[in-house]
């Protein structure tokens, strides 16, 4: 599909109901400007977004961070007249930090995001479990501390042949810990992404593929790193850790690369209006199957 037409749609909302929708025109100069900065990764430290808009209303300007205190951020290419393009949620959280400023004649709000911050802070938990007590109980038990502060539950995809816990196992004390401790013991990693909780094994993928070419949207050449690739595409909402990408390239080739990969981490940056408008994406190689863990000390 042909990307151009650029659309960024920021909609905030607050705890207590109530909301407001800012969406620009793609190119009109007397519209509000938005640009952006999200980065987001497999492992569980919490994605963020760095969000600016200029020339806010005053008192939209002095609700951020207070009566509106979650955002979401869509962007993504309109495609042909008529076409519905390819726009998405590229980012879902809770305002941090609220700053103005001024440059020149325009006013500038700066928004600091967490994605899952609240959960992150809040969700703790302390029970225990008899020996024998399957590893995706005991996952289900922290998520469900994770709900109670907004999380959904997304795809879980544990790897195969996983152990039960053999003795008794007891948790006291944060959630993040908690499940950071299970996964790097069992072989998964958990993250939050946009509001949902998600599982993948160390070794594998979930969800689709995305297929990535020059023609696609793929921007200068890849990288190529010691268990697999970076490269920076044209702006797309399906990139997301976790996934699989199919990437062609002729400069892959030339070095017996290219085939599937596992996104590790990508950041989408870009604004409403000029330059870039794109996603860097670092991604582990698949292969036989599997994926390239790189080498471990």
């Amino acid at each position: 599909m042909m990307k151009y037409l650029r659309k960024v749609r920021l909609t905030a909302t607050g705890s207590g109901g109530g909301g407001i929708i800012i969406n620009p025109g793609p190119i009109a100069q007397h519209e509000l400007k938005i640009a952006f900065e999200v980065s987001k990764t497999i492992s569980s430290q919490a994605n963020s977004a760095t969000i600016q808009i200029y020339n806010l209303a005053e008192s939209t300007r002095n609700a951020m961070g207070k009566e509106f205190d979650q955002i979401t951020l869509e962007a993504g290419y309109g495609g042909a007249v008529g076409s519905e393009g390819n726009t998405g949620i590229i980012f879902q959280g809770q305002i941090r930090d609220p700053k103005h400023t001024r440059e020149g004649t325009e006013i500038v709000t700066t928004l600091t995001c967490g994605d899952g911050d609240a959960a992150f802070r809040k969700g703790t938990i302390s029970k225990s479990f008899p020996k024998g007590t399957k590893v995706e109980t005991v996952m289900d038990e922290l998520y469900k501390q994770f709900e109670k502060q907004g999380v959904k539950r997304g795809e879980w995809k544990f790897p195969q042949g996983m152990k039960d816990f053999v003795r008794p196992y007891a948790m006291c004390g944060g959630c993040k810990r908690e499940a950071d401790t299970i996964g790097r013991g069992k072989g998964f990693y958990w993250s939050i992404q946009n509001g949902v909780m998600e599982i993948v094994p160390a070794d594998d993928a979930i969800g689709g593929s995305t297929y990535i070419t020059p023609q696609t949207g793929l921007v200068g050449v890849p990288t190529i790193t010691d268990n697999g690739i970076e490269i920076t595409i044209l702006l797309d909402p399906e990139i997301r850790p976790g996934r699989r990408i199919t990437v062609q390239s002729s400069v892959l080739e030339m070095n017996a690369e290219g085939g599937e990969y596992r996104i590790s981490e990508c950041t989408f940056s870009g604004d409403n209006r000029e330059g870039q408008f794109q996603v860097g994406i670092g991604a582990e190689a698949i292969k036989g199957g599997k994926v390239d863990q790189g080498i471990k000390p």
